[in-house]
């Protein structure tokens, strides 16, 4: 049968691979997944492996590393690649770049099996739904199949596929996702422009069956060393009798601990539903607030979320004892000085245990990247290369204050967590950026991560070792 070998630079489960080498090894075809940065790490397993395609699934921003390892391996090797993922989704130019044979855009299960199976038999694959190549130096891209109406159709996730980085040991927080899609249309997500390749090719927010969820994370606790379930959906719960008849079975049939992501306006609408995540065993909850400034938020943003009711799912879920994380962009287009000093002040505010903020970076295909083209943030010769591997370095837009808004980044949790020092933290950042603040905001952002996340503090400790090198130093 046809063989893959999945590669990537970060020690990391990803979803993504494991849903794809499930639905190929349930077909009968071998998957593997090597992680490493660079390509001494992967010679000696393609020399053993010996696969038809090495694959890759990308962001912008982990793209460049992707491509390097690529071109280097196709010089000493006769190797088919495939890029998957946001980046090749969005940027359908990458498809030109020396090193790239095909892509898949858009959700790939249905997509990569048809290709190996086709490879397996031989024949050509070009005409596959989704796919992208290049003939006679033009772009071929291939219309997008239907969305899968029922995601429980697909095999659960291959967790086999990160056997070597557990047995590292890895794996007491293991991500489960029960939907796909999000409703809501922040202009700073890559949602949208999704929903919009979609259109007309079935609904795009799908919700799996409660017992398949319950049956996948029962198979997590029973058959891994599973302490913590993150459920790493784009908005945990949307439907609310979904959410509470999930969580009465949850707490019955699994009982682990287990963390999500939620909308601080869905938490407020309902002073049940913290108590109800709290009572079935979650213990901490990621929110966006994006912006202190509320009229940047909905307007600029498209947040759709005020500040009542942010304060009031924040005292919401303090009085149900659950802890929560709050996510924030500074160097917003339309941004000023005081816009991000505001959200400093609404996350003391509401006493964000876990606050998170990165710089804002101009994703290809957001609504928000074209609005700030189109108000001369952004220069008009911007290409996605200049982006910055982390979105926790420096920004590409040119506004007024914008190395003050970088420096507060550095230092947004630090006045968060410790209010007495954001007077002091508003000098020091008229300062030029420099290696030390990045090396303070590392400190404290490792100390966030373990904390919120649940993470072990050695493993987590690697990861940043391994991965975050550019928090210190650009590249």
């Amino acid at each position: 049968m046809a063989k893959i070998l999945f590669l990537q630079n970060m020690d990391y489960e990803f979803v993504g691979p494991m849903y794809l080498s499930a639905m190929l090894k349930s077909h009968g075809h071998k998957c593997e997944l090597l992680i490493g940065h660079s390509t001494k790490k992967f010679e000696e397993k393609i020399k053993e492996f010996q696969p038809d395609f090495v694959g890759f699934s990308i962001m912008s921003g982990s793209h460049s590393w992707a491509l390097k390892i690529a071109k280097e391996l196709k010089k000493q090797f006769e190797l088919i690649t495939i890029f998957g993922g946001a980046h090749p989704t969005f940027f359908q130019k990458f498809v030109l770049e020396e090193g790239v044979d095909f892509m898949i855009r858009g959700e790939g299960e249905e997509s990569i099996l048809e290709i190996m199976n086709l490879q397996d038999e031989k024949k050509d694959f070009r005409h596959v739904p989704n796919l992208s190549y290049v003939k006679d130096r033009k772009e071929q891209h291939n219309p997008l199949r239907d969305l899968a109406d029922r995601l429980d159709d697909y095999p659960i996730p291959d967790r086999d596929l990160y056997a070597d980085l557990i047995n590292k040991g890895s794996g007491k927080v293991r991500n489960i996702i029960t939907s796909r899609g999000c409703p809501f249309h922040c202009s700073f997500c890559f949602e949208d422009a999704m929903r919009e390749l979609y259109e007309g090719k079935g609904k795009y927010v799908r919700i799996r069956e409660i017992n398949e969820v319950i049956e996948e994370c029962i198979r997590l606790r029973e058959e891994t060393n599973t302490e913590v379930i993150y459920f790493a959906d784009d908005v945990f719960g949307m439907k609310r009798n979904w959410l509470y008849d999930f969580l009465e079975i949850y707490k019955e049939k699994v009982g682990l601990e287990f963390i999500c992501l939620v909308r601080a306006d869905l938490v407020a609408a309902d002073k049940d539903y913290a108590f109800n995540l709290a009572a079935a065993g979650c213990k901490s909850v990621f929110f966006g607030v994006e912006s202190g400034n509320e009229d940047l938020r909905n307007q600029v943003l498209k947040k759709q979320l005020d500040d009542d009711q942010i304060v009031t799912a924040a005292e919401l879920l303090h009085e149900a004892g659950i802890t929560f994380r709050t996510y924030n962009i500074l160097g917003l287009p339309d941004e000023t000085l005081e816009d991000a000093f505001s959200t400093v002040e609404l996350n003391i505010k509401i006493k964000a245990d876990y606050p998170w903020c990165s710089i804002f970076s101009p994703f290809p295909g957001t609504e928000l990247s074209e609005y700030a083209y189109s108000k001369g943030y952004l220069s008009p010769t911007f290409d996605v290369e200049e982006l910055d591997k982390s979105f926790f370095l420096s920004s590409q837009l040119d506004l007024p204050n914008i190395k003050e808004m970088q420096n507060l980044q550095k230092f947004f949790q630090t006045a968060v967590i410790w209010p007495w020092s954001f007077p002091f933290i508003k000098k020091l950042i008229k300062l030029k950026p420099n290696i030390l603040f990045r090396a303070w905001f590392g400190l404290i952002y490792f100390h966030v991560y373990i904390k919120s996340e649940k993470r072990n503090f050695w493993e987590t400790l690697k990861f940043a070792l391994g991965n975050y090198k550019h928090v210190l130093a650009k590249e």
